[in-house]
């Protein structure tokens, strides 16, 4: 999925602890508002955060919507589903599609926060993009874990809507039955999600991106490490933007398919608030899970493990006397990231009208040897911030940081936000590979980064500056500093401190290869734990991972009926 980019993350981890674990403490989320200096709590990470120039209220689902704990303890399920984000969501809405009356719970560990993509809602709201993020994680490596947003929807209700289509060359390490299988599944994830080019979101999409793609094109022709495509088109950033039924595009979440779930299948479940804390069975079988609201009998329900990497990698290693755990949490991959904000001269570019505001999207690929990386370049060139924000806000794949909506709507220049990502490949079972693991029951990130994914991050920063010079045309460009909050003529450093999109650490694959889960994404040694989600990975690139979740969590959900429809 794309990266939470702000700047903004506080670890919230202590150092390891002595003695022995303690029970996982009851956490609160707490919310300042402009208009009350009493704080405002409800379960789940500490949070702080203040609304800027607008009142906001925490939105509060329909009681009809969600179950409690006790209710779910006293039904019986086909799918208990472990995560109420994304992945989840694909999972549910392709059992139901099937089977309308397929009985299914899944349980959340945060609360009901929002019931749209944030910048679905408007400007006002863009302070959670940031404040809604929790790290309830430590890291030792190079690069620190990312954070999670621990609410229903998960980091979809704050994502940029990239979902960039790997080709099988990028799949070229996967087993190759899962691959196949995956071209089954392409376009019911697209299809799901409403991804569709950037120039076909609105007529905002027009002179300007034709102008930035264009010279971007010519880039990719005299750069090795870019990828020329067939045509500039195929620059076009692919973006998760599906129509409602009156023609309208609104950025995807998953909140939306849960919440339309819960009022219309007739047995599909969600408690909120409750955090999972292992898994309990015997003989490799799951027959309860431990929460923080008490455990929860599954009888003979599947268990989807429908969890962001760290999350579901802490929950396996936390369950190792009841699952076999294997080579959990090694193969950590990732994508190591330079962000950075410029702006050009207006002038720069021509005949950009003045009657709106111009955008434009582009997802540039490229490699090294033995290593990939992408480029998101977004832009906004406006004459009137008063008329256009609200807009430019709705539309951009990108408006991460506080201080974006009113940067990007510069009257007197183009404002770029290029957004790169390379690849920090996964090791397998190697003994020195990246990994997560647990330490006095909090989960551990140690990333490595070896010389090749070094160089990978280095070709992405220098495939940048080429073509920036050549996107301005001889103008001057200035780099926004987060730290002095100026414009300044040279960025001292664009990198960021966060590995974004890992995955791998619960891979696929045959037993021969130490893969944690099958191909199927059962875990080995467990008659009823499937993993989802970028846990399940064999390898990683650099391209945003969410369309390949949806199409294995489709693939999943279509392998499980099936099953159920033999053994009837």
């Amino acid at each position: 999925m794309a990266p939470l980019t702000s700047p903004c993350f506080v670890k919230r981890i202590s150092p390891s602890p002595s003695g022995p674990p303690a029970r996982r403490p009851q956490r609160q989320l707490t919310y300042v508002s402009p208009d009350s200096t009493r704080p405002q709590s409800s379960s789940w990470p500490t949070l702080h955060f203040a609304t800027k120039g607008a009142c906001m209220t925490r939105l509060t689902a329909d009681s009809h919507l969600t179950v409690s704990f006790d209710v779910a303890c006293k039904r019986r399920y086909d799918y208990v589903v472990l995560g109420g984000g994304g992945t989840a969501a694909a999972f549910v809405t392709g059992v139901l599609a099937r089977r309308p009356t397929a009985r299914i719970l899944v349980l959340e560990q945060g609360s009901f926060l929002l019931p749209s993509h944030v910048q679905n809602l408007g400007v006002a709201f863009q302070p959670l993009m940031s404040a809604a993020a929790a790290t309830p994680w430590r890291s030792e490596g190079e690069l620190d874990l990312v954070s999670q947003v621990p609410f229903l929807g998960g980091r979809t209700l704050v994502w940029s809507g990239s979902v960039p289509e790997p080709s099988r060359d990028h799949l070229r390490r996967w087993p190759e039955s899962i691959v196949d299988d995956l071209d089954d599944h392409w376009e019911e994830a697209r299809s799901w999600l409403g991804a569709r080019p950037a120039t076909s979101l609105a007529a905002e999409f027009g002179s300007l991106h034709e102008q930035l793609r264009d010279r971007v094109f010519d880039v990719s022709r005299r750069n090795p490490h870019l990828l020329t495509p067939r045509r500039p088109e195929e620059l076009d950033a692919p973006l998760a933007h599906p129509e409602d039924a009156s023609g309208m595009t609104s950025k995807f979440s998953a909140i939306g398919p849960l919440l339309r779930a819960a009022s219309e299948a007739p047995a599909f479940d969600i408690v909120t608030s409750c955090f999972v804390e292992q898994l309990v069975g015997h003989h490799g079988s799951i027959t309860h899970v431990s929460t923080s609201l008490g455990s929860l009998d599954i009888g003979d329900a599947a268990l989807i493990l429908a969890l962001g990497t760290s999350e579901a990698t802490g929950l396996v290693l936390r369950s190792q006397n009841t699952v076999d755990a294997g080579h959990a949490g090694r193969n950590l991959a990732a994508n190591s990231a330079s962000f950075f904000m410029c702006r050009i001269p207006r002038d720069a570019f021509a005949g950009l009208s003045t009657e709106g505001p111009e955008l434009a999207a582009l997802y540039v690929d490229g490699r090294t040897e033995q290593r990939e990386f992408h480029l998101h370049v977004s832009a906004v060139a406006t004459t009137d911030r008063d008329r256009d924000l609200e807009r430019v806000y709705r539309l951009m794949p990108d408006m991460f940081g506080d201080e974006t909506p009113a940067l990007v709507t510069d009257e007197n220049h183009v404002v770029l936000i290029v957004h790169g990502l390379a690849e920090i490949a996964g090791k397998g079972s190697a003994p020195d590979a990246s990994r997560i693991e647990i330490d006095s029951d909090i989960t551990v990130g140690r990333f490595h980064l070896d010389t090749a994914d070094s160089e990978a991050w280095d070709s992405l920063d220098e495939c940048a500056d080429q073509i920036l010079d050549r996107l301005s045309g001889g103008a001057s460009i200035e780099y926004w500093e987060r730290t002095s909050r100026t414009w300044v003529s040279r960025l001292e450093s664009r990198r960021m401190p966060f590995a974004f999109h890992e995955t791998g650490t619960l891979w696929m694959g045959n037993e021969s290869s130490g893969a944690v889960t099958d191909e199927d994404g059962r875990l080995r040694g467990s008659s009823n734990v499937y993993v989802l989600g970028g846990a399940a990975f064999p390898t990683r690139g650099s391209w945003n991972p969410f369309l390949t979740m949806v199409a294995l969590s489709r693939r999943l959900s279509r392998t499980l009926e099936q099953s159920h429809m033999v053994s009837g």
